[in-house]
């Protein structure tokens, strides 16, 4: 939902629309947050997200999860003395990952909707909020590092002692969790089976698993 102060027209160029970028990181880089901040007061929210919609999408890396909060001024009248009242309030979207496949464009109108919709329910239950200006738009981005199966597990005693099963590991200690190729591995255990320490590989017999 947009106020009346909202350009018509569906595209502002640089000159219309003036901003300021700045960036706070956190966790050594692994958490960032830059910042959209308006200095152009006359447009509203979904004319503000359509002008810095490349700029924002230039912070979406891949394997990221992105997060946006648009701050926005909401405006009502005092019911006691009628004077105008201003608050900033934050509408954020859902988090999401972005990915290689990740289509960039459709994820920014699942974002821009997502937004937009907050504020207009704001609007309905807000006991008279209507929207004012834009402060900024902030983007939560943190590195995305999904689970693998590359992490060496001890089996349980009680398993173990069955000889029946193995997981396999390198024969050093510090490079169990480097190999992605347990399943692989397995099948080559059991093709060529050993008496001593079945569950160890050393490099020289990964790589002839390559050929």
């Amino acid at each position: 939902m947009e106020c009346s102060q909202e350009k018509s027209h569906e595209f502002v160029s640089k000159q219309q629309l003036k901003f300021e970028e700045s960036k706070r990181s956190a966790l050594k880089g692994f958490a960032e947050e830059p910042t959209i901040k308006a200095t152009n007061q006359t447009f509203g929210p979904k004319t503000f997200l359509l002008a810095v919609k490349q700029k924002a999408l230039e912070k979406f890396q891949s394997q990221t999860k992105v997060r946006l909060v648009l701050k926005a001024r909401m405006e009502k009248v005092s019911p006691t003395d009628g004077s105008s009242i201003v608050e900033i309030r934050n509408f954020q979207s859902k988090t999401a990952i972005v990915l290689e496949s990740t289509n960039l464009d459709e994820l920014w109108t699942e974002i821009v909707e997502q937004i937009l919709e907050n504020i207009a329910v704001f609007q309905m239950i807000g006991s008279g909020w209507t929207f004012h200006s834009i402060v900024s738009l902030d983007i939560h981005t943190v590195k995305y590092k999904p689970l693998g199966g590359v992490t060496y597990i001890p089996l349980p005693k009680f398993l173990a002692s069955k000889k029946a099963l193995i997981i396999m590991k390198f024969k050093s200690w510090k490079r169990r969790n480097d190999d992605v190729q347990c399943f692989k591995l397995c099948i080559a255990r059991a093709l060529n089976p050993v008496k001593d320490h079945p569950e160890r590989i050393t490099g020289n017999w990964k790589n002839r698993l390559k050929h």
